[in-house]
């Protein structure tokens, strides 16, 4: 089992490198806030993300579970392509990209609104996970129009 999630990981791993890069980034960060200790010190510059809810902690739990899944979801989808799971792992992978986005967005609008310096690195983020979105939504695209070809569909 193990060297079969090692060389489906592998296979796949070229051209899903950003989407592990954001997953593994967006765990990392939201571990880093489960900490015991306060994270966000200046307390401005995240009173947007406060405003919303959820505390420092639950936030970092958040993301936690939000980059676990997709790490989840690209282990499956890379290793048991010919599961049900495959065709529901895309999907899996775009939501998760797409609540990576949102998060960076929230994250992005909290730093900005205290004008620090944040306001000028959380965009890439933001932004990358935007376009890793966009890239499942085109594969789910080419991967309807194979199938739409092999069924007789124009």
């Amino acid at each position: 089992m193990f060297i079969k999630i090692v060389s489906g990981v592998s296979r796949h791993f070229p051209e899903r490198i950003l989407e592990w890069v954001m997953a593994v980034n967006i765990v990392w960060w939201g571990y880093r806030l489960t900490a015991p200790t306060t994270q966000w010190a200046n307390v401005s510059a995240w009173e947007f993300m406060l405003s919303l809810g959820p505390s420092e902690e639950a936030w970092g739990w958040i993301c936690v579970a939000v980059g676990t899944l997709r790490l989840l979801a690209l282990v499956i989808n890379g290793t048991f392509a010919d599961t049900w799971y495959s065709a529901v792992s895309p999907w899996v992978r775009g939501a998760t990209a797409g609540a990576g986005a949102v998060i960076w967005f929230i994250v992005f609008l909290s730093v900005s609104a205290a004008n620090t310096s944040g306001a000028g690195i959380y965009q890439l983020p933001l932004i990358l996970d935007l376009w890793c979105s966009l890239h499942v939504l085109f594969t789910i695209g080419r991967a309807s129009r194979g199938a739409a070809r092999n069924v007789g569909l124009p």
